[in-house]
């Protein structure tokens, strides 16, 4: 974020281009523009009443996710044939000891096939000179629906402040042009069902642990809580969500429902956030088997998304056969935690 004048803008430095004012990303995050409104005049400690803003760019789009998701995908497509070569030149393998192999022992994620992944030969700079990332940094491919590769995602290793220090992001792209898309399981479009979580990596950790757990879902791993989804595989579908359980991962599943619906998808259900950590968290810590048990619990327990109608009345939409029933699963005594923590963290809220 950054001020031009009295105007706060942002600007994604990971080589997407993506950018525009605190207005704009509120309304990615999933804001209706009156919300957007109300939010900034409360940051700005100014009452909403006393101030009139100019007139919102894109407001058409705005009250549409689906309109916006379709527009975020038009920015991107798979590589070309040169520029398969230039990301085949740009990764080495990981070595057992390598910065990048511990990066995927911590996720669960070291040694899978379903995940293309090496560390970065040499820098990567912008065209103005600037370093976006560093050597020896986890790289991995971001493949959609298709099976081809849509992405080269750079992961720079450190903490915020040492990054900060060296003015490189956490996550860039090291191919660009292509902007920000999901990263797709193997195999997409032949699950029973989909899911679709705010992370590339974990996405891919969930991907892993549903497969040894033998549950078939296509998943899809977004580029952040503001990532755009593939439509592809969503109609005729159940369609799970699952997002961080911060201010942004709440919008990020609203937005993510209304644009499934929108899709065709059979019903929308959400996953119940973790308490504590992430998917990456579980497989890196207690393992994968264990974060299949998780997820299994997760999805036997998810809530059907409930929308609103124009009048304002609450809508349950007719839902087919749910894929897991809660009958069907044995929850064990080391899972009731994940949801004994929770309850206990929501407890004021309720």
């Amino acid at each position: 974020m950054y001020r031009q004048g009295l105007v706060w803008l942002w600007k994604r430095h990971g080589g997407d281009e993506g950018s525009g004012s605190a207005y704009d990303l509120l309304l990615a995050y999933g804001y209706s523009p009156a919300a957007a409104w109300e939010e900034l005049a409360r940051l700005a400690g100014v009452p909403l009443n006393a101030w009139t803003p100019d007139a919102p760019r894109h407001t058409a789009t705005a009250r549409d996710p689906l309109a916006n998701v379709r527009s975020a995908l038009e920015r991107c497509a798979p590589f070309a044939d040169n520029e398969v070569w230039r990301a085949t030149s740009l990764v080495s393998s990981i070595q057992e000891g390598d910065s990048a192999a511990c990066e995927l022992m911590t996720r669960g994620l070291y040694g899978w096939d379903g995940l293309e992944a090496g560390k970065l030969r040499r820098s990567v700079s912008r065209s103005d000179g600037k370093r976006l990332a560093h050597p020896g940094a986890l790289v991995f491919t971001v493949r959609g629906p298709d099976g081809r590769p849509w992405g080269l995602k750079v992961r720079n290793a450190g903490s915020a402040d040492r990054l900060k220090d060296l003015g490189l992001d956490r996550y860039v792209y090291a191919v660009w042009g292509h902007g920000s898309p999901a990263w797709c399981s193997p195999g997409y479009g032949s699950g029973e069902a989909v899911l679709i979580v705010e992370g590339e990596l974990n996405g891919a950790a969930a991907s892993r642990a549903l497969m040894l757990a033998g549950l078939q879902l296509d998943v899809q791993g977004l580029a952040g809580a503001g990532g755009a989804p593939f439509l592809d595989g969503l109609t005729g579908k159940v369609v799970y969500l699952y997002a961080d359980p911060d201010e942004a991962g709440t919008a990020c599943l609203e937005r993510l429902a209304r644009i499934a619906r929108g899709a065709g998808a059979a019903a929308v259900r959400i996953l119940a956030p973790l308490p504590d950590g992430d998917f990456c968290d579980i497989a890196g810590t207690e393992g994968l088997a264990r974060l299949g048990r998780v997820l299994k619990d997760l999805l036997a327990h998810s809530t059907i998304h409930h929308t609103v109608s124009p009048s304002g009345e609450s809508v349950v939409p007719v839902t087919p056969h749910h894929h897991f029933p809660r009958g069907g699963v044995v929850v064990e005594a080391g899972l009731s935690k994940y949801r004994a923590k929770l309850d206990k963290k929501l407890g004021g809220s309720r």
